[in-house]
């Protein structure tokens, strides 16, 4: 870079110009060292971190080696900027699933324990492997509350896909789809998420006492959405007292 000489005459302006252009660097510089903090760890990499530190407590995965299985590099990951949630809905399976509250997003990822790999002999052409899945009759829309009757077993290829697919028709017990399904499409675990079974607003009974002698029924007013064993904010309708309950079913819960 050139920079014209100035005169005597021009000193003052010189100054304030040499001032303004050292603030402009001093700006640059700050936000380079800030966006290195940014992208010092990334997304995922970060998702991989908590992910291992909840699953050292949770009953499914704790005292086992977990990491986390690259996702399809067709989904990115987004920096989340409060701590990740993360839900195990199917027991069986390695699928665990990952919610962001701000910005929202929310994604499944399989968890790896460790378990070694079946050897494959690459010598020797065999013929796939076939899996029994779920398969759904008819084109679904998302949004669809989803039941067993939907869906019918197939034999076919999924290789690549083995912790993904559904073959339990027990776990679409109040879930409901993420995404379209096709006809004859295979059922994953990315597919679908708990149903909402309550909504904000509605009126819900409230069951307290059980197991302790004594039941007790009540009517309040759901002030978030929930799932099925899901922890939502009520508000007794009669004496306006805020409190938790666990949801149960459509419209219901009860307090711990």
């Amino acid at each position: 870079m050139q920079l014209l000489c100035l005169k005597n005459a021009d000193t003052p302006r010189a100054s304030s110009v040499g001032l303004w252009l050292a603030a402009c660097l001093l700006s640059q510089a700050q936000l380079g060292f800030a966006a290195d903090l940014v992208t010092n760890d990334s997304a995922f990499e970060v998702l991989q971190k908590q992910a291992q530190e909840w699953a050292a407590s949770h009953p499914s995965f704790q005292g086992k080696q977990v990491q986390v299985v690259p996702v399809d590099p067709r989904i990115a990951v987004q920096n989340c900027q409060q701590n990740l949630q993360f839900e195990h809905p199917f027991p069986n399976q390695p699928a665990v699933r990952v919610r962001c509250a701000q910005p929202v997003w929310q994604l499944f990822i399989n968890l790896n324990t460790g378990q070694a790999p079946a050897q494959v002999n690459r010598t020797v052409a065999s013929a796939p492997v076939l899996s029994k899945v779920l398969v759904s009759k008819e084109l679904l829309k998302r949004g669809t509350v989803i039941s067993p009757s939907m869906f019918s077993y197939a034999e076919m290829p999924a290789a690549g896909m083995e912790n993904q697919i559904i073959s339990d028709a027990n776990l679409l017990k109040n879930m409901e789809l993420v995404r379209d399904l096709t006809p004859n499409t295979p059922l994953r675990s990315y597919d679908v998420k708990n149903a909402v079974l309550v909504k904000r607003g509605q009126e819900v009974q409230v069951t307290a006492g059980e197991g302790r002698g004594f039941s007790i029924t009540m009517r309040a007013e759901a002030l978030q959405d929930g799932g099925l064993g899901e922890q939502i904010r009520l508000k007794n309708v009669e004496s306006g007292r805020s409190l938790y309950g666990v949801i149960t079913g459509p419209n219901a819960a009860k307090v711990k």
